[in-house]
C-alpha cells in the first residue's frame, strides 16, 4: 500500500469539501419545516397564575411548553437575542405596590433562555419601560420608555437604546408625542416604531442613531407594532384600517400594504419565523382572552397552537434558528444564528 496515505488524504479532502458544500447549501436554502421544529416561540401566559402573566417557551406547533419565570407580578413581552441565548422582557417584579390606576412602572430585564440569571437592565425610578428589541449584533437593545407624573400618569414616551450589559440609555426619538414599540432592522441600520406625532398612530423609520424619521404608513387609521421580516424587505404590523385590528404586511418603504388575517376578531402582535415563511400572532378569535396562532406568510392556514381557552397567551416572539457549520476538523457543528439566504425579493 505504497500510496495508501495519499488515497487517505484525497478521501479526507473530498469528505471535507462535500460537508462544506452541504453546509453552505443548507445556509443558502430556506429552513424546512423540520428545521423550524428546532426553533422556539417565547410568549407570555397566565396559565400558572390567573391574571398574572409569566414568560413561557414552546415549539412552533405548541408542544414542549416550558415555564421560564415564576413571579407573583407581571412578566411579559419577551424578545429573543439574535444568538438565541438570552431573552429580554418587561417585569413589574421590583414594584412594592401596583397602582390601582394609570400606567404601571415596568422595567426591562434580561435572562438566559432557560430562565436563569435574571438582570434588571433599566432600573428606572420615575419611568415605565415597555417592548424591547435587540440590535442584530446582540450588543444593544432599543425599548419604549415612558415619563410618568406622580408615578402613574403618562406624560410622554420615547424610544431609548442601551447596551445589553447595562449602562446609560440614550433617547433616540426625543419627541413631544408618544413613540412606542420599536423593532430593529435585520441589517442594523434602522429602527421601525409606532408614533402619535402626526395626530394618529403611524409607523415610522429612523436611522439607528435616531436621525431622519420618516412616516411610512401615512394612513388615517391606527397603525402600530412594526415587525421586520428576516430579509429586511417587508414589515408586518397591526392596523385597524379595516375596522378592527388585523395583521398586515407592507414593503419596507410602506408601499403595498396587504391584510393577512382579514378576520372579525382582534389580531395583534406579530412575529416572523426565522426563515420568513411563517408569522406568529395573538388573537381572540377562539376565546376572549387570546391565543397564539401561526400562519403562512401570505396569511393562509392560521393554526391555534396554544389551545388554552381559560387564560391568555399573548406576545409571541419567534427565536432564531440553528444553522449547520463545518468545524476545523471537518465535522458538522451546530451554531445559533439567523440563517442567511439570497435576496430574491425586489421592492416595487
Amino acid at each position: 500500500m505504497k500510496y495508501a496515505w495519499l488515497k487517505r488524504r484525497i478521501y479526507d479532502y473530498y469528505l471535507i469539501k462535500g460537508l462544506f458544500a452541504l453546509a453552505v447549501s443548507l445556509l443558502l436554502t430556506p429552513i424546512s419545516l423540520a428545521q423550524l421544529a428546532d426553533t422556539r416561540i417565547a410568549f407570555e401566559s397566565t396559565r400558572s397564575r390567573h391574571w398574572i402573566a409569566e414568560i413561557y417557551m414552546m415549539d412552533p406547533d405548541g408542544g414542549q411548553i416550558q415555564q421560564l419565570t415564576d413571579e407573583p407580578k407581571y412578566d411579559g413581552a419577551p424578545a429573543w437575542s439574535p444568538d438565541g441565548k438570552r431573552i429580554t422582557f418587561v417585569s413589574y417584579r421590583d414594584l412594592k405596590q401596583i397602582p390601582e390606576r394609570g400606567v404601571i412602572r415596568g422595567e426591562i430585564y434580561v435572562m438566559n433562555a432557560d430562565g436563569t440569571n435574571l438582570i434588571n437592565l433599566t432600573r428606572s425610578v420615575d419611568r415605565a419601560e415597555r417592548v424591547s428589541t435587540w440590535s442584530p449584533d446582540g450588543k444593544q437593545i432599543a425599548f419604549t420608555s415612558a415619563e410618568l407624573f406622580n408615578g402613574h400618569t403618562l406624560v410622554n414616551s420615547d424610544i431609548f437604546v442601551m447596551d445589553v450589559d447595562g449602562g446609560d440609555s440614550i433617547n433616540l426619538t426625543n419627541h413631544d408625542a408618544l413613540d412606542q414599540t420599536p423593532d430593529w432592522s435585520p441589517d442594523g441600520n434602522r429602527i421601525a416604531f409606532s408614533s402619535l406625532r402626526d395626530g394618529n398612530w403611524e409607523i415610522y423609520l429612523i436611522n439607528a442613531d435616531g436621525t431622519n424619521p420618516i412616516n411610512i404608513t401615512n394612513h388615517p387609521a391606527k397603525d402600530g407594532r412594526p415587525d421586520w421580516s428576516p430579509d429586511g424587505q417587508q414589515i408586518a404590523f397591526t392596523s385597524d384600517r379595516d375596522g378592527n385590528l388585523e395583521i398586515y404586511i407592507m414593503n419596507a418603504d410602506g408601499t403595498n400594504p396587504i391584510n393577512l388575517t382579514n378576520h372579525p376578531a382582534e389580531d395583534n402582535r406579530s412575529s416572523w419565523s426565522p426563515d420568513g415563511t411563517r408569522i406568529a400572532f395573538d388573537s381572540n378569535r377562539d376565546d376572549p382572552f387570546g391565543e397564539i396562532y401561526v400562519m403562512k406568510a401570505d396569511g393562509t392556514n392560521p393554526i391555534n397552537i396554544t389551545q388554552n381557552p381559560d387564560d391568555w397567551d399573548l406576545s409571541p416572539s419567534w427565536g432564531p434558528a440553528p444553522a449547520l457549520s463545518v468545524a476545523s476538523n471537518g465535522k458538522l457543528a451546530t451554531v445559533w444564528g439567523k440563517v442567511k439566504r439570497p435576496n430574491t425579493y425586489t421592492m416595487k
